[in-house]
């Protein structure tokens, strides 16, 4: 994944999907509260910052709520 609009796409499905906020989101994938906001502001993403993301994001494991 080489561009920052496709990398934020992705995490905003798996945000909708998780129902997780971004900054928990950051602190979890990157140690970084502040990531999404800093992408959606025109920061810069490394390639290996962009692996930790998608690596995180392959194997987060969703729960099911209880019904």
């Amino acid at each position: 994944m080489n561009n920052t609009k496709e990398l934020l796409t992705k995490i905003d499905g798996f945000l909708t999907k998780a129902k997780m906020k971004e900054t928990t989101f950051g602190r979890l994938s990157v140690n970084d509260g502040k990531f999404v906001s800093r992408l959606r502001e025109g920061g810069r993403c490394w390639p290996e910052t962009t692996d930790k993301v998608i690596s995180f994001i392959s194997n987060y494991k969703f729960v099911e709520a209880a019904k």
